[in-house]
């Protein structure tokens, strides 16, 4: 009948008309209109309230509403979270866990098991409340299988989670700039000690402009690879350095050997290992030798060789840093200095961290800082509504480095050949650095790793 129509108004001259003719009855025809949605409870409602037919179109357009609106997991207004999964309509059981669901309060695995999750239809979800600034790891358990949320593209590495995860990352959280890489940021040198006994693998940090001209404060931790591949120690300690937040500094990061609990618990040969390291860095780069101008930091167990080594070589290190430490140990060790029978050096200056959510650390990260500070020593310690992950130990190490290493105003940095100024542009919204020479401006050379 269309054709018919469009045949006579061509034979008449008249195709304009005919093709408004088309477009009106294209106009009348019925059009699938993008859903819209309130908030989650209104799309569920809808969910539940369609026919069986029809339910895959509707969590269809809710995804690509919520992506548009936020992402996933939802974080709804009152600082309550849905956890969303989409499955294809085979799995019989979802449930969520994270560092949110630790395995018992003495551990920081997380509970297998998992919070069970509401279904309908395809759709599982579960609703929890979290605290406004918050930070978590987490993975969904379907059928007891783990697995990543496929709709939240942030993904992390955990330790606690066993390996790739998903994160979440509430509505006031704040993510510290210098731990991303910032285009055009000057970047030191990393490099691995080739010596038959460095073994565990010991490698290098120079700062960006290192010069053997100039004495540079060290810093050294435990777990090593885990500092530069998840933690991004270099990337963090170009940033900071580069924008005169910190003093330049060489780092050194020791790996742990294949027994990492008995290399970390309390144990003399890792002292041992430390004092060669030390003086092998100590003979080959220009470093300040006094006990002030070192510190030590590790990470859980690493934190609690970090304790041990500040107690037991308090004139090699001086400084000593603690992300979640697991501090559990022998009761004889501790013994003394909570009796009054033996103090820790007076002149020790302390930072530590722990999660909130991390259980027996979190309560005896207190207890630490709390002994810390009645006996005279020195301490800076920060708590955060996260758990025990390398996500956390990340965004707090800017804050342990400004604390352990700050800024000398007589100290002039050098950059390439050139002893030069470094002018931190807070306004630059892309991190420009201007660096000056006998009031010229010069450009740095990048220095790769």
């Amino acid at each position: 009948m269309i054709e018919a129509g469009i045949l006579v108004h061509w034979r008449r001259g008249k195709l304009s008309a005919a093709l408004r003719c088309v477009g009106l009855i294209l106009l009348s025809a019925p059009v699938a209109a993008a859903q819209t949605f309130i908030d989650f409870d209104d799309f569920s409602r809808r969910l539940e309230a369609s026919t069986p037919e029809s339910r895959q179109d509707v969590s269809d357009s809710f995804v690509r509403w919520q992506q548009e609106h936020g992402g996933f997991p939802i974080v709804e207004h009152d600082s309550s979270v849905v956890f969303f999964f989409r499955g294809s309509g085979n799995e019989q059981d979802v449930r969520v866990t994270g560092d949110f669901r630790p395995s018992s309060f003495f551990s920081v695995y997380w509970d297998s098991i998992g919070s069970p999750m509401t279904r309908i239809g395809q759709i599982f979800y579960g609703r929890m409340k979290f605290q406004p600034d918050a930070r978590f790891d987490y993975k969904f358990v379907v059928d007891g299988h783990s697995t990543v949320d496929a709709l939240n593209p942030r993904r992390v590495i955990s330790g606690p989670g066993g390996g790739e995860v998903s994160e979440l990352v509430m509505a006031r959280h704040r993510l510290p700039t210098e731990i991303l890489v910032r285009p055009g940021t000057p970047r030191g040198i990393l490099s691995v000690v080739q010596e038959p006994w460095a073994t565990p693998k010991v490698s290098i940090y120079l700062p960006p402009g290192y010069s053997p001209s100039s004495r540079y404060p060290t810093l050294y931790t435990a777990d090593g690879s885990a500092w530069i591949g998840l933690v991004q120690l270099p990337t963090i300690l170009d940033n900071l350095i580069s924008s005169g937040e910190i003093e330049p500094i060489i780092a050194v990061m020791i790996d742990a050997t294949s027994d990492r609990r008995g290399w970390y618990y309390y144990n003399p040969e890792y002292l041992t290992y430390l004092r060669r390291v030390l003086a092998y860095v100590d003979s080959h780069y220009p470093t300040r030798r006094n006990a002030d101008q070192r510190a030590h930091v590790g990470t859980s167990a690493g934190g609690r060789a970090s304790l041990y080594v500040g107690l037991e070589l308090p004139k090699l290190f001086g400084k000593i840093g603690m992300l979640s430490p697991s501090l559990d140990g022998p009761a004889y060790y501790y013994e003394p200095y909570f009796s009054d029978s033996r103090r820790p050096n007076h002149n020790l200056r302390i930072w530590l961290s722990a999660g909130t959510y991390e259980g027996v650390i979190y309560r005896d990260a207190q207890t630490m800082e709390a002994y810390f500070k009645k006996v005279g020593v020195k301490t800076r310690a920060v708590y955060v509504h996260q758990g025990h992950s390398f996500g956390a130990w990340r965004e707090l190490t800017p804050d342990m480095l400004k604390y352990l290493f700050p800024p000398n105003p007589d100290n002039r940095h050098p950059i390439g050949s050139y002893k030069s100024r470094l002018t931190n542009v807070a306004a630059d919204k892309h991190f420009r650095i201007r660096l000056r020479r006998n009031g010229d401006n010069v450009l740095a050379a990048e220095l790769r790793r």
